[in-house]
């Protein structure tokens, strides 16, 4: 059945699954003018926003919608992830062109509430729109404890730079989805975790608390554009500049086997591919063992070093003996530019 969307009929579809119940604060929710929910007095507001296109973003032919759903929302979990904060609640906006299957729509939606109550967050509100392309905006807001939020541009020199899972995997995934007959002789359990890793990324909501209520993290974000790219945001606004070494890199072992197919290196997918969605962050000098300990005893010891910070400028691979500038050479979504 083809749709022929209403606002009513989305608030419809939405109210019986709005995400976490835990709505402390919120005076009124989804189906008014604006949501309405109370201040907060040792917390900072987190704001954050992405907007996801077809052919752009994703191509449905390959992404299934409850996937999708989960994706949208998990992308934009990540950046609150990133400064170490706590999701509450949501705004989803939606442009529908008509001959989306209103099935389709109904699974995407289920997969976003799905992500949301994993994270306790709260949809509130929104907008939906007929539209030529099929694009979704999502709007978080969530919160950090005023003397516990991460910015990217407070890393210092001589500190340790670490990442909090492999790297290249979801980059490797777009791949094996656009092009899946260059896979078949492939086992499943070699492609799966690189597919889903694409398809279904999980935001480090946990491992960011913990980072930002340790106090011994000085600068963090989320690696969405590549770790070339995304170093270099940090680097460029702390002043600093950043040597990592490809031995270092997590995750090469996973990658032999596509880049063999894809013809390229596994580093080139871990420094430049997108959308991994780990934590990126500097630890202050002195206290690695520290951070480690208090990780490992939280349930998150899988982190990894890939490098350290620098005085002056610029990020640089150290591969080979030779160290090469890699500064904002990550991934772009096809049809961006800058």
């Amino acid at each position: 059945m083809r749709a022929k969307w209403s606002e009513l009929d989305m608030i419809a579809l939405f109210s019986g699954r709005t995400g976490a119940v835990d709505t402390a604060g919120l005076i009124k929710g989804i189906g008014d003018d604006c949501a309405i929910f109370t201040g907060l007095d040792q917390r900072h507001w987190l704001v954050t926003t992405d907007i996801l296109i077809e052919w752009i973003h994703f191509d449905r032919s390959w992404h299934p919608p409850y996937l999708l759903g989960r994706k949208s929302i998990a992308v934009n979990l990540s950046d609150i992830a990133a400064m170490g904060g706590t999701p509450h609640y949501a705004l989803v906006s939606i442009a529908l062109p008509e001959q989306i299957e209103r099935d389709w729509v109904a699974q995407w939606s289920a997969g976003a509430a799905d992500m949301l109550e994993e994270f306790g967050c709260t949809l509130i509100g929104g907008d939906t729109v007929k539209g030529k392309d099929l694009a979704f905006n999502i709007v978080i807001l969530g919160s950090g404890a005023k003397e516990e939020t991460i910015l990217r541009s407070t890393a210092g020199a001589e500190e340790n730079i670490y990442v909090s899972g492999g790297l290249g995997f979801a980059a490797a995934g777009l791949e094996i989805c656009r092009n899946p007959g260059q896979f078949k002789s492939f086992a499943k359990n070699e492609l799966e975790p690189l597919v889903n890793k694409h398809l279904d990324p999980m935001p480090r909501i946990h491992l960011g608390e913990i980072l930002a209520a340790s106090g011994m993290v000085s600068a963090m974000q989320d690696i969405s554009d590549g770790i070339a790219t995304d170093l270099a945001h940090i680097c460029t606004q702390s002043g600093v500049g950043a040597v990592v070494e490809e031995v270092l890199l997590p995750g090469a072992s996973a990658l032999q086997g596509v880049c063999r197919t894809l013809n390229c290196e596994a580093v080139e997918l871990q420094v430049s591919g997108g959308e991994d969605y780990e934590l990126l962050f500097t630890v202050k000098q002195g206290k690695d063992e520290d951070l480690l300990a208090l990780l490992r005893a939280q349930g998150e010891e899988q982190v990894y070093r890939v490098g350290r910070t620098v005085g002056g400028d610029g990020v640089r691979l150290l591969s080979g003996g030779k160290a090469v500038d890699i500064a904002f050479q990550g991934f772009q979504h096809k049809g961006e530019s800058g």
